[in-house]
């Protein structure tokens, strides 16, 4: 059996950049590892950033915004692709999976957005659990400034007040899954690198 581990946090934190240093890592110790994110690049995936994450601009359903147990059904839909087609095939094929973000992610932004945890939980059911998830942890200050510097931004990143409580939402689920460990995301990019080395040599290498 190979391994699965995620990268969360909010916008900014460095999940991407992470999860492409770990990624790397595991390839320079021997490992095949295979580098994913959420949403995907299937037509689930595709169909998400169009409709919640550009606004709809694009013109599907008129531009309007879709409710927000819609919005989590379609991440949900695109999870469970992405479980069934490619984490969990190429975990069990004994690879490395890597994701950048995951249902910790629906979680969080969508308690966040007035929906109920319980049957987000509920909802997210068939996703199997990570042998490690990597909470990069962020003050929200840090996070605007990091997010007003890119060209492109989405819906979420022009919300300061949405990230505040993503983040407490995010510390909580800490608490609720154990397999979540908080890094600090304020150290510098090689030192957090080196602490999620070290996490993954404790957490589940020894296993």
């Amino acid at each position: 059996m190979g391994m699965f581990i995620v990268m969360e946090g909010i916008d900014g934190a460095g999940k991407s950049t992470q999860a492409k240093l770990l990624a790397e890592w595991f390839e320079e110790q021997g490992y095949e590892t295979v580098l994913t994110k959420e949403p995907t690049d299937t037509a689930f995936g595709k169909l998400i950033r169009r409709l919640v994450l550009t606004g709809g601009r694009e013109g599907i359903i008129d531009g309007a915004r879709i409710s927000h147990e819609a919005e989590a059904l379609l991440f949900a839909a695109d999870r469970a692709e992405h479980v069934h087609k490619l984490i969990k095939p190429s975990v069990e094929a004994g690879k490395v999976v890597i994701s950048d973000r995951y249902f910790y992610s629906s979680l969080a932004y969508q308690w966040a957005r007035g929906l109920d945890l319980g049957w987000l939980v509920d909802l997210n059911r068939f996703a199997i659990r990570p042998d490690l998830t990597v909470l990069l942890d962020l003050p929200v200050k840090e996070s605007m400034k990091r997010i007003n510097g890119r060209s492109i931004k989405t819906e979420f990143d022009k919300i300061a007040e949405l990230q505040k409580k993503v983040r407490e939402n995010y510390l909580q689920l800490a608490k609720r899954f154990p397999e979540v460990r908080i890094v600090n995301a304020l150290a510098d990019v090689e030192d957090i690198h080196n602490d999620i080395v070290a996490l993954v040599e404790h957490e589940v290498l020894k296993k």
